[in-house]
């Protein structure tokens, strides 16, 4: 069977599938121009814009007075303050690295149990409350060991800082060294009895005469040191005594007004946002 070729050569599904192809290109603009096109949006009035104005500022207004009204209403917290200052000792290794050490050690003897429970108990207070109303810190390049107390009476702030101050010096000035001294001070005397019972037998005990006067001659001279350890070594003294603020450090009014209406400002940006779409619908 003979099919017949068209002058390009192109049998008759070809040329069928050609003519389809030409109608849909021909015909598609002529669709195309009568779908329906997407309407512009509105345009805001005048007094629409007035509105979203004023209702931004309202909601603002709400924020800072909400934030206000909450600080006003919540209990004032008060700070004491006191600076002591600790010296550290001139027999000691010097440079940075030793005087943090020593510092450091000083600012947590300031939160341990032992300089707070004792004031707890007097105060009846729990530990961890007292603890967590303590904070320490040590002046920039200084030996001046800042201490702050807060509570919500003023009065009682002050009282129980003092009361920690004292505790604290009381700790931190009476170490090791005080038992060492007085163990030093009770071998000492028994060396000095035991020298006036030789000299009293006269030279039956002669012999014994001689380790007694060294061993006293080495106590002396460990108590000697002692105590010039004692005077050049770190001792802690107030350096200002304790006060409190007269304006409580929270709540500021002011501050959370401030925040609530920065609160109030995104909220009424989100809220124009979406009134503005609804009002400018086609």
């Amino acid at each position: 069977m003979t099919v017949a070729l068209d002058s390009n050569g192109q049998g008759p599904a070809a040329v069928a599938d050609t003519v389809a192809a030409n109608a849909i290109s021909v015909a598609a603009p002529f669709a195309m121009a009568g779908m329906p096109t997407a309407a512009p949006r509105r345009r805001l009035s005048r007094r629409q814009w007035i509105r979203l104005a004023l209702f931004s500022v309202l909601l603002v207004l709400l924020g800072a007075a909400g934030g206000f009204g909450t600080a006003a209403l919540t209990t004032p917290v008060y700070a004491a303050h006191a600076d002591v200052l600790y010296l550290l000792t001139r027999e000691q290794a010097t440079g940075f690295l030793r005087e943090d050490r020593s510092l450091s050690t000083q600012l947590v003897l300031f939160k341990s149990r032992t300089v707070l429970q004792p004031v707890a108990d007097d105060w009846r207070k729990p530990i961890d409350d007292v603890t967590k109303a303590v904070t320490t810190a040590v002046l920039q390049e200084s030996e001046d060991i800042q201490v702050e107390f807060v509570d919500t009476d003023p009065v009682r702030a002050q009282k129980m800082l003092e009361a920690i101050v004292l505790r604290y010096l009381e700790v931190s000035n009476n170490d090791e060294r005080g038992d060492l001294r007085n163990y030093l001070d009770g071998q000492l005397r028994e060396v000095l009895a035991l020298e006036s019972q030789v000299r009293s037998e006269g030279q039956i005990r002669a012999a014994a005469m001689g380790p007694l006067v060294d061993r006293e001659q080495w106590l002396r001279r460990q108590l000697d040191e002692l105590r010039l350890s004692d005077l050049a070594g770190p001792r802690a003294r107030v350096l200002v005594a304790p006060y409190v603020d007269s304006e409580p450090i929270r709540p500021q009014p002011l501050v959370a007004a401030g925040s609530g209406a920065l609160a109030g400002i995104v909220v009424a940006l989100l809220a124009a946002a979406v009134i503005a779409r609804r009002l400018t619908r086609p």
